[in-house]
């Protein structure tokens, strides 16, 4: 059985009322990776966070995997 403290989820990003992933930053901030199976703890590459403009808000909102799997990370909540 693997431990979780392995790798260090920093918050969690739910998709639907039964599916979300786990969302781990690098230290540096400007990178991230998501687990799909906190059981196998199965993981993708890292990708670069991009801040992608939103013309609603007219602000830059930080977006991993835009063109992918396209995670907001301001809709990320936070893990303790």
């Amino acid at each position: 059985m693997k431990v979780m403290n392995e790798l260090k989820i920093h918050g969690y990003y739910q998709w639907s009322n039964a599916c979300g992933y786990g969302v781990i930053l690098s230290d540096c901030g400007d990178y991230a990776k998501l687990i799909f199976d906190n059981e196998n703890q199965s993981t993708n590459n890292w990708f670069e966070i991009e801040y992608i403009f939103n013309e609603d808000t007219n602000e830059f909102d930080p977006i991993i995997d835009p063109n992918g799997y396209n995670v907001p990370l301001n809709l990320v909540m936070r893990a303790y």
